[in-house]
C-alpha cells in the first residue's frame, strides 16, 4: 500500500467513509473494519515522499452557509481552530466521554489564504471564514493518525457549494488539480452511501417482520447504489469519471441513499480533482443499511 512519490510527480487524491463517532468506541467487531482500513491509509499518507505540505478536506459537514447564497465556497482561515463535537445524535446520556474527545493538530491559515487566492483566480466565488474542525475531519483522522502516529503537517478545511448542483462540485474539484503538484494533499471526506432516513425507516416499522422486509429492501439498495457508484467511479478519463458520477443522480437508489448530498459532494470534489488519475478502492469492503464505508485512492 504506502506509494513512494518523486518529486516530479502529483500527489495522490483520497475520498475516506469517515463514519460517526461511534467509530472511536463502538466495540463490536464489524466496527473493526472501517478503523483498520482508516489505520492503512492514515500510514500510507505518512509514508508520502515527498511530504505534503498541507492537507486540504472536504466534509460532508462543511456545506458552504446558505447565507452566502448559491455558487460560494467558504474557506476556513481561523488559526487554533477547535474540535468541534458537532454529532447528529445527542450522546449526552449515552456516551456523554464523546464530548471530551480532542485531536491534537497542525493550523495554517497563510496557506489556506493562499487557497482562498487560487479558487478566486480559478473564477470561483470564494468567502474566508472562521470557524472549528468538524467531526467529519477529526474523527477519522483521530484513527488514521492516532497520538503515536501523529500527522505532522497541517489541516487546511474547505467547504463545498451549497445545495443541490452537482456540476458545480466537479467544478470545485477541476479548480483544484493543479494543487496536487504544489504540494498539497486533497481529502472529501464523506461516505457513499448515507441516509439517516432509511434506518428511521427500518427502526419505526411496527413489527420485528416488518423490520426485517426493510432491512432487506434497504441493504439491497444501499449495495446496488455502491456498486454503481464504485462502476462510475473507476472510469479511466476524467471527463468520462465526472460524467457517470454525474449521471448517478438520476438513479432511484441516489435518493434513497442521499437523501440530502451533502456526503456524496465530497466524493465529486475528490474524484474531480483527481484528474485522469487511477482509482482504487482501499481495504475491506463494508456495506450495511444505508451506510457504505467505501474508501478510494486517486493516483
Amino acid at each position: 500500500m504506502s506509494p513512494t512519490l518523486e518529486s516530479t510527480q502529483s500527489l495522490p487524491t483520497y475520498f475516506i467513509g469517515h463514519a460517526g463517532v461511534g467509530l472511536l468506541f463502538d466495540d463490536r467487531p464489524r466496527n473493526k473494519i472501517p478503523q483498520a482500513n482508516l489505520r492503512d491509509i492514515g500510514d500510507e499518507i505518512l509514508s508520502l515522499s515527498p511530504r505534503p505540505k498541507a492537507v486540504v478536506v472536504f466534509s460532508g459537514h462543511f456545506e458552504a452557509g446558505e447565507i452566502h447564497g448559491p455558487g460560494v465556497i467558504e474557506v476556513n482561515v481561523k488559526r487554533g481552530t477547535p474540535i468541534q463535537h458537532d454529532f447528529v445524535n445527542d450522546f449526552h446520556d449515552s456516551h456523554p466521554f464523546a464530548y471530551e474527545y480532542d485531536w491534537p493538530h497542525q493550523d495554517a491559515p497563510e496557506l489556506a489564504a493562499q487557497l482562498w487566492k487560487h479558487l478566486r483566480n480559478a473564477g470561483l466565488k470564494a468567502k474566508r471564514v472562521e470557524r472549528g474542525i468538524d467531526h467529519g475531519v477529526w474523527v477519522p483522522f483521530k484513527v488514521m493518525f492516532p497520538n503515536e502516529k501523529p500527522l505532522d503537517i497541517p489541516v487546511i478545511q474547505i467547504s463545498t457549494f451549497h445545495g443541490n448542483d452537482l456540476e458545480s462540485q466537479i467544478r470545485l474539484g477541476q479548480a483544484l488539480q493543479s494543487l496536487r503538484n504544489d504540494g498539497y494533499l486533497i481529502i472529501g471526506s464523506g461516505m457513499a452511501v448515507h441516509s439517516f432516513a432509511s434506518i428511521a425507516e427500518i427502526t419505526n416499522a411496527p413489527t420485528e417482520e416488518e423490520r426485517e422486509a426493510t432491512r432487506a429492501r434497504v441493504i439491497s439498495e444501499s449495495r446496488t447504489f455502491d456498486t454503481k457508484l464504485r462502476a462510475a467511479v473507476t472510469k479511466k478519463d476524467g471527463k468520462e469519471r465526472a460524467e457517470a458520477l454525474l449521471k448517478l443522480e438520476t438513479l432511484y437508489e441516489f435518493k434513497r441513499s442521499h437523501p440530502t448530498v451533502e456526503h456524496f459532494t465530497p466524493l465529486l470534489v475528490a474524484a474531480a480533482a483527481a484528474g485522469d488519475a487511477k482509482v482504487e478502492a482501499l481495504g475491506v469492503d463494508l456495506v450495511e443499511p444505508g451506510f457504505s464505508y467505501l474508501n478510494l485512492r486517486f493516483a
